[in-house]
């Protein structure tokens, strides 16, 4: 266990200029950064070593802006908790691992005739959309037979679909009442 008056007393030596509390500042805030960030990362320990250890280098290069009213351990862990944060979203953009998805519900009749309403709806808003909405988010939900994402830039991409969903989402709280 981590005694965090200890952390907190080295944090604000480190932060001061005392180069001898830094070396058991990092022994001993490295393996709970790393259990931490495993935690986060759903055990994937490669990665969360690598995000702990840009946190750790974030904390230390940041040790002059360490506020000693607060907690060493907390404000350590954010670091590590953004760091992990970026990480699962770079990774999920990268298409390097599967979204997380929820397990899947049992199927019977009345959540098909359920869905089956939902798909209705839902394309009976996108028909009330541009043309140019509608085939952006087509492009983001199908394989894209327009090749509408490879001729734009990805930011421009994302920032067109994002105008279309607005779209979308007002189109639908017309027709529905509900977003």
């Amino acid at each position: 266990m981590v005694d965090r008056a200890q952390l907190t007393a080295w944090m604000t030596a480190a932060a001061d200029g005392e180069r001898a509390a830094v070396d058991p500042l990092f022994h001993a805030l490295w393996p709970v950064a790393v259990a931490y960030a495993t935690r986060m990362l759903a055990g994937d320990g490669a990665l969360a070593e690598d995000c702990a250890q840009d946190a750790l280098v974030a904390v230390f290069g940041q040790l002059e802006r360490f506020d000693r009213t607060r907690d060493a351990l907390t404000w350590t862990l954010t670091h590590v908790t953004w760091q992990c944060r970026t990480a699962r979203r770079r990774r999920t953009r990268r298409a390097e691992a599967p979204a997380e998805r929820a397990p899947a519900a049992a199927v019977d009749g009345r959540s098909l005739t359920v869905d089956r309403d939902l798909v209705r709806a839902a394309v009976a808003a996108i028909a009330t959309l541009e043309p140019r909405d509608a085939e952006v988010i087509a492009a983001a939900l199908f394989d894209d037979p327009a090749g509408i994402r490879d001729a734009l830039a990805p930011a421009t991409f994302r920032k067109r679909l994002e105008r279309a969903v607005g779209r979308l989402r007002s189109a639908w709280k017309a027709r529905h009442g509900t977003v």
